[in-house]
């Protein structure tokens, strides 16, 4: 059992395996949305209950609030059509697709952690979302500094839109 406990207040409390420290991208989806599937409520707000759950499936990123995550970070890769595990992101709100099919999402909402759908008319007056895969790749070697450019020294390749290119 898993009980998460923020300012002393329960956040949430599900019973979940342990985290795997690098988990298939097929896996690691599946859990995630497994995990949030068991949520009904929470008391995190909806990027540290993004950020939680990413964590608890071993997808490890630095907190990031919803509006950094819009403008993108260098832990995910923006993509035009999601995949259930990928991040719809407004600025001021972010969620974990659970249905592309059905355009369904789940965050925490007012209500508690909700699906919703990204295409109803509330969501489309935040205007236009953002999708975001987590980076699975090689790009996220140790090896490369921000700007994703080798470090000197190291053996990685650099990174253009998230493909290894030759210097």
């Amino acid at each position: 059992m898993v009980a998460v406990f923020i300012f002393g207040l329960p956040a949430f409390a599900i019973e979940t395996p342990p985290p795997t420290e690098n988990p298939e991208p097929l896996v690691a989806r599946t859990n995630l949305l497994q995990l949030g599937s068991q949520l009904h409520n929470t008391s995190f707000d909806c990027s540290h209950l993004v950020h939680s759950l990413y964590e608890r499936v071993g997808l490890q990123y630095p907190y990031a609030t919803s509006r950094t995550l819009y403008r993108g970070v260098e832990e995910f890769k923006r993509v035009v059509q999601p995949n259930s595990g990928d991040l719809v992101v407004w600025p001021g709100h972010v969620g974990i697709v659970v249905d592309p099919s059905q355009h369904r999402f789940l965050s925490a909402l007012r209500m508690g952690v909700k699906t919703s759908s990204y295409i109803s008319g509330y969501w489309k007056h935040r205007g236009p979302p953002h999708f975001f895969r987590f980076a699975f790749s090689a790009g996220k070697s140790s090896d490369l500094d921000r700007t994703d450019n080798p470090i000197p020294g190291s053996t990685s390749p650099r990174l253009q839109n998230g493909i290894s290119v030759s210097p």
